[in-house]
């Protein structure tokens, strides 16, 4: 050791000395920079590297060992020989480019310690070649101690500096490997030189000039700083550029990696890490691409037959001249969308896009659009692709299902009892239905039902239906009560969707019109006669208008006298073609459509027409629907018809049924209330057929009670029915009521309810409805006997007098 610091300090320009070092590290340096750059591509770019990391690296270990050479003083004249120094240098660069192409093969784990060792030895070969041409005057002798000491030192120091570059986790490994691959050019030329002996001859005339070595020692360190300047330039430019990509590359959303002609891993971003969860170990430049996939499916728990699909996969992407775009669903629920898009020159890009959330967000908008918000259920949109797919391929029920008393529900409660009434029934269904039905919400309180297992099991269904959503519900702690009426259709495979809900609409249709509650399955000829509903309905547009609506006219008597009272005025429709149509088929239909208003608004006026032809004392009933009851104008249309046709207040009398009363009590009594106060009188019609009689005399405050036909028809017979007759007569004289037997036919039911005092009758035994003229000359009939009467009771006074 001291025999090297003596060969330093004794025999070297420490100018040149403290130059060549300069050299060595900034060489040493840029070389293991440019070094790890190469590390961190592939193929053609990889060799790029390579070479330019050899030229430098050749020309810092030459010129390193050029500049010490020329501040060496043997003490005799020196000279150099042009060729052997000229492949010194070549021997350098062509050494460094072998062993760092060795160092960068990743398919040897001792590569690094390999190539190390021959840019080691590739140092002392250029270093020894220099010295043979190294012409001194003197007979040169080695120290061969030194000198093997000298090519260890090279060999094992740069080994180590490539095995420090190229370990991973590593955050500035040149910090730590170019001093040691400096070391390892100083240590090899110190020590070789401590092991050069020279033994002078004196010969005239031959001498050297220091200062032109000198001169000549620092024009070389320029040239190799500019040599070792221009790789360490390019190599910023690159990593400049490289920064600016790695940037880009590190905030893209997507994972992208770049794989080589040669099928390894070219580029990727960090990315690619997280969505596979992939270690630093698992993933880098020059990794195969096959060995990546199966670090990816060992992360992801696949076996290996899927691995080894995926690889194929991937494998025929690339030779593909195509963009390929699949979704890779994984068992945690993610979902990456892969393209390849292969390269023109070999290789392919792969991009990976997380598209959970997005495909989350798609298959939430499509269950919106076809399911229900309040209750979950399907919704009208998937009910109609449902039938529409059913029709296609099997047998099918369909039930409509429709609640009862739900309205109510909404008007006294509130929407929100009503909404979270709704979601207790769905969920009662849904443990009712099985796994071959389909439960469906079409809006409001309508919900369908689309069952496979047969028309039997069809029938059971919609029983259980009916029974659990007959059983009491607990709402916000209010106990509400409802019904259903449900509508069943079977249809045929190929039958056409549009009639089968047809079908079962129109049974529905049925179902509530016998009363709610109640079930009925579709029958043939219920289109036909929905048909010729809708045609009853169009006609009866233009009916008014027309003049095809007619009022009859049945009489009403006082009791016990039969005295003509007054008469109650019938609808009537003389249709050009269908002849005389009962109201009992058209008023529903006109209530529905809304065609009652204009029609009611003419019996009205027709009504009030009519009975200003008549003496004062009789009065006209007309009878209400509560479609007109609730609309706005009700009470200027009997207030217009009054005045029109000079008819008292208290001569009208308006009928409504006890049925429509119940159902919209608050409306109906509101508008009832301002007849009143107009003077017009208000009768109950139908009573006793309703589910809460007794309580609405209460209510409503009632001019007349008229006693439903049925009870009259009965009391001949059945003793209870006359004991009903007798309890309201007895009740409704109590709170001042007036009460009307209706359908009288019979001389006894006439005499019973004159024996319990009943106000008035009107049946066909006392009088059928007749038309406006039969009425005037029934009043002209009865007036005239009254007056007959009258004068032979004045004659029978005059003689007895």
């Amino acid at each position: 050791m001291n025999t090297i610091i003596a060969c330093i300090t004794d025999q070297h320009d420490l100018l040149l000395v403290l130059v060549a070092a300069l050299v060595c590290i900034a060489g040493s340096w840029a070389t293991i920079r440019l070094y790890r750059r190469a590390l961190a591509t592939t193929a053609m770019e990889k060799t790029a590297w390579l070479v330019l990391t050899a030229v430098v690296a050749g020309a810092a270990i030459w010129c390193t060992h050029f500049i010490a050479m020329l501040g060496y003083d043997p003490g005799v004249s020196v000279g150099f020989d042009p060729v052997l120094t000229i492949v010194s240098l070549l021997v350098a660069v062509f050494g460094a480019v072998i062993g760092f192409a060795i160092a960068a093969t990743s398919s040897l784990r001792l590569a690094p310690l390999i190539g190390g060792a021959v840019v080691g030895l590739a140092i002392a070969v250029m270093h020894y070649t220099g010295m043979m041409a190294y012409r001194v005057q003197g007979i040169v002798t080695w120290d061969m101690s030194f000198l093997v000491t000298s090519i260890v030192l090279s060999v094992v120091l740069s080994a180590a500096a490539l095995q420090l570059t190229g370990r991973k986790g590593v955050a500035r490994p040149e910090l730590v490997a170019a001093p040691v691959l400096a070391l390892a050019i100083v240590s090899l030329h110190f020590t070789g030189m401590a092991a050069f002996r020279v033994e002078p001859l004196l010969i005239d005339g031959s001498f050297s000039n220091p200062a032109a070595l000198r001169a000549l020692a620092l024009a070389v360190a320029g040239v190799a700083l500019a040599i070792v300047g221009a790789g360490v330039a390019s190599h910023l430019i690159d990593n400049h550029a490289r920064a600016e990509s790695a940037e880009a590359l590190r905030n893209m959303s997507n994972g992208l990696l770049m794989i080589a002609g040669n099928g390894t891993i070219r580029l990727f971003n960090p990315r690619v890490r997280t969505l596979f969860s992939l270690s630093p170990e698992q993933i880098h430049v020059g990794m195969r691409l096959e060995r990546y996939l199966r670090n990816v499916g060992a992360n992801a728990g696949w076996d290996e037959a899927r691995i080894d699909r995926v690889i194929a996969n991937h494998e025929e992407w690339i030779r593909r001249k195509e963009i390929t775009r699949l979704e890779h669903h994984f068992e945690d629920g993610k979902i990456l969308q892969v393209t390849c898009q292969p390269l023109p020159n070999a290789g392919a890009i792969i991009t990976y896009d997380d598209v959970t959330e997005a495909r989350e967000g798609q298959r939430q908008i499509e269950h919106m659009a076809f399911h229900d918000a309040l209750t979950g259920l399907r919704n009208r949109r998937s009910f109609t692709d449902r039938i529409a797919a059913l029709a296609q391929k099997s047998d099918f029920t369909m039930l409509m299902i429709d609640l009862d008393h739900f309205k109510p529900v909404n008007d006294t409660l509130g929407h929100a009892v009503g909404d979270n009434l709704l979601v207790a029934v769905a969920r009662r269904l849904k443990d009712l239905c099985g796994p071959t039905d389909t439960l469906f919400r079409l809006g409001g309180d309508e919900l369908a039902v689309l069952c496979e297992a047969g028309p039997e099991s069809a029938r059971v269904l919609a029983e259980d239906i009916q029974r659990a959503l007959t059983r009491p519900f607990l709402v916000r702690e209010n106990v509400i009560t409802i019904g259903t009426s449900i509508g069943l259709a079977y249809a045929r495979r190929g039958d056409m969707p549009e009639r089968v809900q047809r079908m079962a609409d129109l049974a529905l249709y049925k179902a509530k019109g016998k009363g709610r509650g109640g079930i009925e399955a579709y029958s043939e000829g219920m289109i036909e006669e929905a048909a010729r509903r809708r045609e009853i309905e169009t006609d009866l547009a233009r009916a008014v208008g027309a003049g095809q609506l007619i009022l009859h006219f049945q009489p009403l008597y006082d009791l016990p006298d039969k005295r003509l009272r007054g008469f109650e005025a019938l609808l009537r429709w003389q249709h050009p073609e269908r002849g005389m149509i009962s109201p009992a088929e058209f008023i529903p239909l006109a209530e529905e459509s809304g065609a009652i208003i204009e029609i009611g608004a003419w019996v009205i006026d027709e009504a009030c027409r009519q009975a200003s032809t008549w003496p004062e004392e009789l009065y006209v009933s007309v009878n209400v629907s509560p479609v007109q009851l609730r609309s706005a104008d009700i009470l200027l249309r009997f207030t217009r018809a009054l005045e029109r046709h000079k008819v008292l207040p208290g001569r009208i009398e308006v009928e409504v049924t006890e049925t429509a009363m119940v159902e919209d009590a608050e409306a109906i009594a509101a508008a009832l209330k301002g007849l009143r106060a107009l003077g017009i009188k208000v009768a109950m019609d139908d009573f006793g057929t309703g589910y809460s009689s007794l309580a609405h005399l209460r209510a409503f405050e009632l001019d007349r009670i008229k006693i439903d036909r049925s009870f009259i028809n009965a009391s001949g017979d059945d003793g209870n029915a006359m004991a009903v007759v007798r309890a309201i007569t007895t009740m409704a004289r109590e709170m001042a009521i007036a009460t009307t037997g209706e359908g009288v036919e019979t001389a006894a039911q006439l005499d019973k309810l004159v024996a319990i005092g009943c106000d008035t009758a009107q049946g066909f035994m006392l009088g059928k409805p007749v038309d406006a003229a039969s009425a005037k000359a029934l009043i002209a009939e009865v007036y005239a006997a009254a007056e007959n009467d009258h004068d032979r009771g004045i004659t029978a006074s005059a003689r007895h007098g």
